[in-house]
């Protein structure tokens, strides 16, 4: 009788073990289901909601532009994942497309100039609730280089997804902004597209994997 070592029999039942654990994990593509510009560091005074707009069209705002720094506010349904699953990775994609915020609800051409971003947890359930949504520290950071191609930025936010799949968090949504250092007024940024952007190839969309 031929006999095969002890330790390749254990390498050979961890790897069997480690490929069904891997078969049995599933990914689904989550799309926005709310998201909104925020103006952030706005001056309050009379004319407030004139100059302080929050913005609800197809692009979503990062960066600074004249009084305002603008900050993206995200919200997906987890529905769609049993409440048994345990949530593996989670990623949030969002499409640069060399679009970046200009005043006056436009957009022009970005420069080419390299941005720095980080994700935060949102604390405040009702965004329009408030002038300012309260969130927490960064969870994630994301960059593109100085003269990047049109590429997705993505963010790892498999921690924040987990939270909010098992009730530790509520699901008030994410924001992506610029990083503390690179937040000026007029210091520009990108416009994402948003949820209503007319290629649905390009919507933020959420990508989880989890173990049923």
């Amino acid at each position: 009788m031929r006999f095969v070592p002890l330790f390749v029999v254990v390498a050979l039942a961890f790897a069997a073990a480690g490929a069904a654990r891997a078969s049995d994990v599933q990914v689904v593509s989550l799309p926005v289901v709310q998201d909104l510009s925020l103006p952030f560091m706005c001056e309050w005074g009379y004319d407030w909601e004139e100059r302080c707009y929050r913005d609800d069209f197809d692009r979503l705002e990062v960066g600074g532009v004249d009084d305002k720094v603008w900050r993206s506010a995200l919200r997906f349904s987890l529905a769609s994942i049993p409440s048994s699953a345990t949530v593996v990775t989670a990623e949030l994609w969002l499409r640069y497309d060399r679009t970046c915020v200009a005043p006056r609800r436009r957009t022009v051409a970005c420069t080419g100039a390299g941005f720095d971003f980080e994700a935060r947890p949102i604390y405040t359930a009702r965004w329009e609730s408030e002038r300012e949504v309260a969130f927490g520290p960064a969870v994630s950071w994301a960059e593109l280089e100085p003269q990047a191609p049109p590429e997705w930025v993505v963010f790892d936010v498999s921690d924040l997804v987990a939270d909010w799949h098992s009730g530790g968090l509520a699901n008030d949504g994410v924001l992506v902004k610029l990083v503390d250092d690179e937040e000026a007024y007029d210091g520009g940024g990108p416009a994402f597209p948003s949820s209503s952007y007319s290629d649905p190839a390009v919507r933020p969309r959420l990508e989880v994997w989890y173990m049923p």
